[in-house]
């Protein structure tokens, strides 16, 4: 048995009270890749998207289009995804440890998360982004790097933290406010 109860009334209640903000949500939601409709979304872009199954596990982004070298399409263009949003985040943090830090680099990893763009583990000098990062247009990959970059001087959500976020990156909140239109 489950350890939640919840009886069908108690449920069609919450969903009642969201439904606004759900139906926001569905009708919002875009794929950043679709096979039906032949498109890829790279970095805010979307390419039209060309399939030729050379059996390898290959994208690239060539001459306005989006190439994928498989028939393995989602394996793909994940594996295109975690290498092109590592070398993003790596220039990245880079240029803002320069410009804004006293703080050696830290290890960057990418990973697939539901629910999150990026994660500090200040302890560790490690930063995790999520390989969706692929599909928003920069400036908003800039605000998620500089927001986990800011937790290795303050590790929550103070305001203190939101002050040091602010100097370094004045327009955050607008940043932030598109970010949250996204999924992840």
């Amino acid at each position: 048995s489950s350890a939640y109860a919840f009886t069908i009334p108690e449920i069609e209640a919450v969903i009642q009270k969201n439904k606004q903000k759900i139906l926001r949500g569905i009708r919002a939601y875009e794929p950043y890749i679709s096979v039906e409709e032949g498109y890829a979304t790279v970095y805010g872009q979307r390419y039209p998207l060309i399939i030729n199954d050379l059996h390898r596990l290959r994208c690239e982004l060539y001459q306005g289009r989006f190439y994928i070298y498989s028939s393995q399409i989602e394996k793909a263009f994940e594996a295109y995804a975690k290498k092109e949003v590592l070398r993003y985040t790596q220039g990245k943090v880079r240029e803002y440890l320069d410009l804004y830090f006293d703080h050696p680099m830290p290890k960057i990893v990418v990973k697939k998360y539901k629910g999150r763009w990026g994660s500090c583990y200040y302890t560790k000098n490690m930063v995790s982004f999520n390989l969706s990062l692929i599909y928003l247009d920069p400036q908003l990959i800039d605000y998620v790097v500089m927001h986990e970059l800011c937790h290795f001087i303050e590790a929550n959500h103070s305001p203190r933290f939101y002050h040091e976020l602010a100097k370094r990156m004045p327009d955050y909140a607008y940043r932030q406010e598109l970010l949250k239109g996204k999924n992840v």
